[in-house]
Formats: structure tokens, C-alpha cells, sequence
């Protein structure tokens, strides 16, 4: 049986790959790099006469490998579609900089970045104009964007804040919210009411030249809202009427098929796991009550007390530094009670490091394909050195206390540090205040890579998934977080 659900896992894990393959020759998606902008231009295989380009920004800690959706669906359609990284995120190595308190710091950076891949692609294309789409952070770029740039037919923002936004600017605007986004969609439609007071939502209105809709995206979030068939049909409708142009059919959405191949990698790796050797942990035992508390509370000051005065950045970077402080300081509190409590680690078996380490690489590489930027490049690399310093007492401490833990007892210890990472993020703002993004990174990085290391734990013993994981994090940080000037 084990066998056989395997080989399910792997035709399952090819068929997709094939498929999604398949449409990126169909629609030719070229990698290019603008300026020092990298992006992605994908051209349709019968493109509509007198089309604009579609110019795709992602929302921060995004990339343009979460935008694929739409790039793709858009393409299919009949439209050139090109997708970028702003500064900071992605496979962009150039730093973003700038105050994000106001317009004039950060914004004005990534405004005057899309101006410039915007009027790059349409020299390189010869579009004859230019559709503008943004999500959560990028709305209120593009719409700033679209003010300096000629010829946009149309914006379109997703997951919409922007103060940019007046009665009579963009002239022809689309709003999409998630339906679960119940305050951006008041923002959405107090938009739309700027043009008609009375206007309700899914309603199109028009008053001097001005035209505005506002919609909400049945039962999705943030960033469901991306993957929504509902979201894609209003785009490529509002695309249409805006240029007097009939898109073309389109299939539907392939994130089944991303999000199978992903759940199909993790699951493959549990029979593989099998073939290493079992080795028995006889003084592995679970923390005692006033134990999992003591290890639980005493690291709070002083990694708290480290982090609010680690101001130090070696590579220029903010933010990297003082995280690796934190995660350091918890992971080797956290060790030396275990030690004193009697937990001893032992030397890790090479097998299972290399299999995990493969095995969430292999994970990694096809998220950063299909999903969203997931590899570091440039800065991240150093970055990723700076976190090991921490990660790995850290991962250290997390897998000696999880052995043979109860479900919730792991649960609540992830909590913890959860909890403490995210009030220092609010308290001291200037040292970890751009790093929210780390706090879904970890739980992600838990639910999928702490499950794997679970699995190599329990044939080898959980130093041997210590070591792979303190890795496997701080690839994950590095990869995924933006990357601000300090």
C-alpha cells in the first residue's frame, strides 16, 4: 500500500509539472531584465490587434511569481503581460530604501520604478498604451505610477488603499477585494461613492468621464483574491470594455494544479524517510510540567532585552541582524535548561540530514517556480549567513523539545515565540518593524519543513533534523522577506 500510494504521489507530482510546463510554452513567458528591474514578459499565442500591455505589480513581501495567475490568464486572453519585482523583493537584488511613514520615502522609490519598467516594456513591445494592475501595497503605486505615465486605458487595483485615489482620478478604475477583506472593501467603495454617492457594490458608475467599479471576490482573503476565477473574468471584462477589444477565452486557474504538486512533494517525502535506518533515542523523554514552562518563559527577557538593543547591521541590511540576535539568544536559553534538565544531544546522522535537506530543497525550488520567490539571490545569500548564526540554536532547542512532545505542547511553543516576536515587532519598530512578514514565513515553514524534520526525527532522532532545518529557516527568511537599506 505504501508503495503504491507513492507511486500516486509521483504521477500526480509529473502531471503537473508537465501541464503547468506546457502553458508556459504555449504563452512564451520570457525572463528580461529592465534597467535593473527582473521581470517576466508573457506573450500570448494570438495576440489582439491594437492590444495595450498589461503592466502586473505585487504587494509587499510578494513577487511576481504571485501574480502568475493573472499574468497567465491575461495572456491567454490575448494580451502582453509583464510582471516585475519592485526593489527589495523577488529576484531584485537592489535594496529598497527610503521612509515607508511617507510618499515621498519608499513610495516615490517604487513609483519612480514602475514609470521606468512601464515606459522600458512599452518601448521594448510597441504597445500601443497601457493597462496598470496592483495588489494591497502596489494600488497606491500604480495609481501614483499612472499619473506620470501616457496612454493608460485602464487601472485596476486589487486589495485597494491608496490616498492617490480622487473624484476624478484614475479616470477608469476597477476595484477588486476579497470578500473577507471587509475594510478594504469599505475603502473600495468609498472610491466608487467619490464618483456617485449612492453607488453600490458590483454597480459600474460613470459621472463626467469618470468611470469606477468596486466588486468583491466571493469567499477569498488577501491573497486568495489573486487566485479567484471571479477576480481574472473582472479584469479581463474591465480590460475589454475599456479598450473596445474582446479577450479571448481563457482556461481555468491552474493553482490546483501548483497546489497539488506542492502537497504531493511534501507527502512523497514520508515514504522516503523509510529507508533510513532506525535508531532508538532511549533517554528521550518529554519535559515535565514546570520544565516546558521554564523553557518556555525564561528566554522571553533576554532575547527580548538583546533584540531591542541589537542595532548593529554587517551587511547594510536592516532588520537580518537583530532577528538572528533574537532567534540566537532564545534557541541557547532554551539549551542550556535543557541541559540542565537532563536532555543531552547527540551527533546527528548524516543520512537524514542529506535526505531532508534535499527533500526541502527539491520543495523549495518548485515554490519558487509555482507559487511565489522562494530562492535567495544577491544580498539574501548574506543575509541567509547571518541568520544561520541564529537558526541553528534555535532549530536546536525546537526539535530536542518537540521530541516525543504532544501535538499541543509543539504547538504552544511555536505560539510563544510567535507571540513575543510579533510584540517586539510593534514595540521596536525601527529594528524588526519591516520583518511582519517574518511571522507567516514560520508558520509555513512549521507546517510544511517542521512536518518533514518530524518524520526524519523519528527514524534518526531530532539533532539530525536540527541541523538541516536551522538551514532550511533561515533559506526560507532570507528568500521571502524583503530586503530594506539599513
Amino acid at each position: 500500500m505504501r508503495g503504491a500510494f507513492a507511486l500516486i504521489l509521483v504521477i500526480v507530482a509529473l502531471v503537473a509539472v508537465a501541464l503547468l510546463e506546457r502553458d508556459r510554452w504555449v504563452l512564451s513567458a520570457e525572463r528580461i531584465t529592465l534597467g535593473t528591474t527582473p521581470a517576466t514578459l508573457w506573450q500570448p499565442p494570438k495576440p489582439l490587434d491594437g492590444a495595450p500591455l498589461v503592466v502586473i505589480a505585487h504587494g509587499f513581501a510578494g513577487s511576481q511569481q504571485l501574480m502568475e495567475d493573472i499574468s497567465r490568464d491575461l495572456a491567454h486572453a490575448g494580451f502582453a503581460v509583464l510582471a516585475f519585482d519592485f526593489l527589495g523583493h523577488g529576484r531584485n537584488t537592489v535594496p529598497l530604501s527610503g521612509d515607508v511613514t511617507v510618499v515621498e520615502g519608499a513610495t516615490a522609490r517604487l513609483v519612480d520604478q514602475t514609470v521606468a519598467v512601464a515606459e522600458a516594456a512599452v518601448l521594448q513591445t510597441g504597445a500601443p498604451g497601457l493597462v496598470l494592475i496592483g495588489h494591497s501595497m502596489a494600488t497606491d503605486v500604480i495609481v501614483r505610477a499612472s499619473q506620470r505615465l501616457p496612454g493608460v486605458a485602464a487601472t485596476i487595483a486589487i486589495s485597494m488603499y491608496s490616498e492617490a485615489v480622487t473624484a476624478t482620478f484614475p479616470p477608469r478604475l476597477l476595484i477588486v477585494s476579497g470578500e473577507w477583506e471587509s475594510r478594504l472593501r469599505e475603502v473600495a467603495m468609498d472610491a466608487v461613492r467619490m464618483v456617485a454617492p449612492d453607488a453600490i457594490g458590483g454597480e459600474t458608475v460613470t459621472q463626467d468621464g469618470v468611470t469606477r467599479r468596486a466588486v468583491a471576490a466571493p469567499n477569498v482573503e488577501h491573497v486568495g483574491v489573486l487566485y479567484s476565477a471571479f477576480t481574472q473574468g473582472e479584469i479581463r471584462r474591465w480590460i475589454g470594455d475599456a479598450t473596445g477589444l474582446a479577450p479571448r477565452e481563457t482556461p481555468a486557474p491552474d493553482w490546483p494544479l501548483r497546489l497539488a504538486l506542492l502537497v504531493a512533494l511534501v507527502l512523497l517525502f514520508r515514504p522516503l524517510t523509510q529507508i533510513l535506518p532506525q535508531r532508538p533515542r532511549i533517554d528521550a523523554v518529554s519535559l515535565r510540567a514546570g520544565e516546558m514552562v521554564a523553557v518556555l518563559a525564561l528566554p522571553i527577557i533576554p532575547a527580548a532585552a538583546v533584540t531591542w538593543f541589537f542595532i548593529w547591521s554587517p551587511t547594510g541590511i536592516a532588520g537580518f541582524a537583530g532577528l538572528s540576535a533574537f532567534f540566537a539568544t532564545w534557541g541557547a536559553v532554551q539549551l542550556l535548561l535543557l541541559w540542565w534538565f537532563g536532555t543531552r544531544p547527540v551527533a546527528p546522522v548524516l543520512g537524514g540530514m542529506v535526505l531532508l535537506t534535499f527533500g526541502a530543497l527539491v520543495f523549495a525550488f518548485a515554490l519558487d517556480r509555482y507559487g511565489a520567490a522562494f530562492v535567495p539571490v544577491g544580498p539574501r545569500w548574506g543575509e541567509m549567513a547571518v541568520l544561520l548564526i541564529g537558526t541553528v540554536p534555535l532549530m536546536l532547542a525546537d526539535t530536542l523539545i518537540g521530541w516525543r512532545a504532544p501535538w499541543w505542547q509543539r504547538v504552544l511553543v511555536h505560539v510563544v515565540l510567535l507571540v513575543v516576536l510579533a510584540s517586539l515587532m510593534i514595540a521596536a519598530p525601527a529594528r524588526l518593524g519591516l520583518m511582519f512578514t517574518v511571522l507567516p514565513v514560520l508558520v509555513l515553514f512549521w507546517g510544511v519543513f517542521g512536518t518533514m524534520g518530524a518524520w526524519v526525527a523519528r527514524r534518526q532522532g531530532a539533532e539530525t533534523a536540527a541541523l538541516p532545518l536551522a538551514l532550511i529557516l533561515a533559506w526560507s527568511i532570507a528568500a521571502s522577506t524583503p530586503i530594506f537599506a539599513g
